[in-house]
């Protein structure tokens, strides 16, 4: 570039010298002329300058062009260079501020270092303190064993007997659920391995839980602890454990390693216990903590979030919000569980650490102002446990127990020194905390034994009166109560097939009809239409059977069955006979002397005719009477639909009127499933024999209607003299056969294929008329009178006979028996009942529990 712009500059000084040579030549030109003008006067005016030339415009552009080019270049060289020293202050700053930053971080690390170790050193202070505070406050395994035994072995046999009775009756009575939340760090989990008495959870900072945990208590005859399966560990199979060791701890903080919104499943047996499920869910994090702001559960914020306040919305679960004493403006969880819960109607609100935070009051009036702030209306508690050094120096259960007294008593004798008011006694306390749960959760089954109560009284009221229903039964059960019945199932019945026919919908088409594939499919063979040699017939014009894709039943069904048939008879051509059987049709009748081939030509269509349409009549009566025979069981389908509505309606109105009963009655009828369906004389089902036998005087009508029917469509099937006289009758001129054997052949052969359209036309008119008039006809005419007929006059013994009388009265003696049995059984549970119910309320009234 630079040697380009070299040459330019060696050749500009070339080009201007030409230049000046060019310009000499009109300066000599000017100044000789200047002379003249000097010696002559001007007479003529200036001559304008010469334009430039094209080369030395051209020559000026490029020069411009080149100074445009040169400036811009070395306008960009100086922004390049500002840019990169721009560039280099940047990161002369960048590296300053960093470095900045890691001095700040190291002096952060180093006070945060030493803040810890300050906080190690008081802590290990305060914690020798109050392990010698602790130790100096004596309690006797009685107490503690009191304290965490509240209900008397009376009581809980009691329980396991009215839990035995509600399995019994049907009549469960769900177990309270009580969910723990709160913020990390504020000892929830410290309350809820304490409400249970055992050290099992995991205790620390920076939300130690990070699974929910569901712990099921369970009243039962053994003590144990099973931890169920877990597949976010791949623990795949249960493992029981005995209360008092460490093994139960060593198994949940396995399972806890991981985090997981994945509960762990938790059920602890025992004797002395009622039935309750208590749920421990991971912290929440709280913004205002900034000791939380490196947790590594801080990335699962809103998922915790979500969760817990997921698990708190079920309104049948009690609330328990825990929290760490502080001024009331600073506490979180009140505002937090509005959203839930705004009238704090099942939340209980439970204020950890309050050893700490009560040392703080130096006056009566102070600390009863501070448990004045709570509202009246909601449980609340304030509690203190011990730090996690001294609990991890407390893994026997003997031992933890101990010290949760010991921390109750050191927080009494600090309230005993401030003089505090006495009303809020109840507050105070682990265990008073303890007492309030397990005497809700016995409140909770205590309202629910009337109901067990309730249910036993209206089984056994229920029994007696289905054994007097049964007396009244055998008393009824005679002759006349059968030919009641009879007259009535047949009467209904035969009207539902006398609907079936004329048309109904209320057979439910979409259950019981069949589309032509359907009905095909479903009869005697393969329900396709086939000739004498068992050759498929095809139906030339499809469209013309009508409602072939629609569920069908009953006469409309039958209608589809006869357009089937037109359609099916139609389709059928005559083929040309051969010279075999032209010979052979002709035979010995001669006119003249001339073999009579019209004679011959009759014959052929006549055996034509039948070899075509006999196979179809039968196939169309067979098929018919596979339609008929469909509508016993729709007709039975019917019958069991308008009784069992009307069981309904009935249902209905007493459920408006007397809805606690028709509830008991409901529960009572499975109760009673082990003694089998109470026997009702009045329902025909009750009697398949006798329904069997009218079915069956049904199907043997219409099998002998549609025989007859067939019969007379089988005399349209005319001999070969009767069609040879009709034809010589209605033929006005002869019919002459001459010529060659190939013309007498053809003659035969167009005389046959005439004669054939004409016995086809005839038998398809005449046979779609007879299987309507003979068959359908005397199906909706004479049926009343052959079944009604016959049931009767049937005999006494007869009737008796088909409807099992004896069998019938040996069954309601065998059902009267067991439900005898039954109403035993219900005055024994219900002493035993009564008995439960004393245990489990008096004993506890008496040890001041439930006062």
């Amino acid at each position: 570039m630079f040697k380009k712009a070299k040459k330019d500059k060696d050749k500009q000084p070339k080009e201007e010298k030409k230049k000046e040579r060019k310009e000499e030549e009109p300066r000599v030109q000017v100044s000789s002329a200047v002379e003249a003008e000097k010696v002559a006067p001007p007479t003529e005016p200036k001559l304008a300058p010469p334009p430039k030339t094209a080369e030395v415009a051209k020559e000026e552009e490029e020069r411009k062009k080149r100074e445009k080019e040169e400036l811009d270049r070395k306008l960009k060289e100086e922004e390049e260079k500002r840019r990169r020293e721009e560039e280099k202050q940047r990161e002369l700053e960048r590296a300053r501020l960093e470095e900045q930053r890691k001095r700040e971080k190291q002096e952060e690390k180093k006070a945060k270092k030493q803040r810890k170790k300050e906080e190690d050193r008081r802590a290990e202070e305060d914690e020798g303190a109050e392990r010698e505070l602790l130790n100096s406050i004596v309690v006797s395994p009685a107490e503690v064993k009191k304290d965490y035994h509240l209900f008397p072995r009376e009581v809980c046999l009691a329980y396991e007997q009215l839990q035995s009775f509600s399995r019994q009756l049907n009549t469960p009575i769900p177990a309270p659920e009580i969910v723990f939340i709160g913020f990390q760090s504020q000892g929830k989990s410290s309350v809820f391995e304490a409400i249970l008495g055992i050290p099992f959870t995991i205790i620390g900072y920076d939300g130690a839980t990070r699974r929910p945990l569901y712990l099921n208590l369970m009243n039962s005859t053994e003590t144990r602890i099973t931890i169920k399966r877990d597949p976010i560990t791949n623990v795949d199979h249960d493992v029981t454990v005995m209360p008092g060791t460490t093994e139960l701890a060593k198994e949940i903080q396995q399972r806890n390693s991981v985090f997981s919104l994945e509960p762990i499943f938790i059920n602890y047996e025992s004797t002395d216990t009622l039935n309750i499920t208590l749920i421990d869910t991971p912290g929440l994090i709280s913004t205002r903590e900034e000791g939380l702001k490196g947790s590594d559960l801080l990335p699962k914020a809103n998922e915790i979030r979500t969760f817990v306040e997921n698990m708190a919305k079920i309104p049948t679960r009690m609330i328990v919000c825990v929290e760490e004493c502080k001024d009331w403006d600073s506490v979180e969880m009140t505002d937090w569980i509005k959203g839930i819960d705004p009238e704090h109607a099942r939340t209980i609100f439970v204020y950890t650490k309050f050893h700490s935070y009560a040392q703080r009051f130096n006056s009566t009036r102070d600390i009863n102002k501070y448990f004045a702030g709570t509202s009246p209306d909601v449980k609340t508690f304030f509690v203190s446990m011990f730090s996690s050094k001294t609990r991890s120096a407390c893994l026997e259960m003997d031992k933890y127990q101990e010290k949760i007294l010991q921390a109750q008593k050191r927080d009494e004798s600090l309230l005993e020194q401030l003089q505090y008011d006495k009303k809020y006694e109840n507050n105070i306390g682990v265990h008073a905390f303890r007492r309030y749960l397990l005497h809700m959760t016995w409140k909770n089954f205590h309202e629910g034994v009337p109901l067990i109560y309730r249910r036993l009284q209206t089984k056994k009221s229920s029994t007696e009166d289905q054994v007097k229903k049964l007396d009244d039964m055998l008393m009824g059960l005679d002759v006349n109560k059968h030919r009641t019945l009879a007259s009535a199932y047949v009467v209904e019945f035969l009207q539902i097939i006398e609907r079936l026919l004329a048309g109904t919908s209320e057979g439910n088409p979409a259950v019981w009809g069949q589309t032509l594939e359907e009905e095909k499919s479903s009869c005697t063979g393969n329900g396709e239409w086939i000739d004498a040699q068992n050759r498929l017939l095809r139906i030339e014009d499809v469209a013309k059977i009508t409602y072939a894709d629609n569920k069908l039943y009953g006469g409309q069904q039958f209608e589809r069955l006869l357009a089937e048939f037109k359609a099916v008879a139609e389709s059928i051509k005559c083929t040309d006979p051969s010279p075999d059987e032209v010979a052979t049709a002709a035979g010995v009748n001669k006119i003249n002397n001339i073999p009579n081939y019209a004679y011959a030509a009759c014959d052929l269509a006549s055996q034509k005719t039948q070899e075509a349409f006999i196979p179809l009549i039968e196939q169309t009566c067979s098929r018919a009477v596979y339609i008929m025979k469909r509508l016993p069981d729709i007709a039975s389908g019917i019958m069991e639909y308008r009784k069992r509505s009307q069981s309904n309606t009935l249902f209905n109105n007493e459920f408006n009127n007397i809805f606690d009963n028709v509830i008991m009655d409901a529960n009572v009828s499975n109760l009673n499933s082990n003694s089998g369906n109470l026997f009702d004389v009045d329902r025909i089902q009750q009697y398949p024999y006798f329904t069997f036998h009218v079915k069956d005087l049904y199907c043997k009508f219409v099998e002998q209607t549609a025989k007859n029917c067939r019969d007379k469509c089988l005399d349209e099937f005319y001999n070969t003299r009767t069609i040879y006289w009709d034809f010589t009758e209605t033929t006005e001129k002869g019919v002459l056969f001459g010529g060659s054997e190939h013309e007498i052949r053809r003659g035969v052969s167009e005389l046959t294929v005439h004669l054939f359209k004409n016995l086809q036309d005839r038998i398809m008119r005449h046979c779609l008329f007879k299987l309507y008039n003979f068959f359908l006809v005397p199906i909706q005419t004479q049926l009343w009178a052959v079944v009604q007929g016959s049931i009767t006059s049937l005999s006494d013994d007869k009737l008796a006979m088909i409807f099992e009388a004896e069998a019938t009265k040996k069954r309601i003696r065998e059902e009267q028996k067991a439900l005898k049995l039954i109403i035993d059984q219900c005055s024994s549970q219900e002493t035993l009942l009564n008995t439960a119910s004393d245990n489990y309320s008096h004993k506890l009234i008496v040890s001041g529990f439930a006062t």
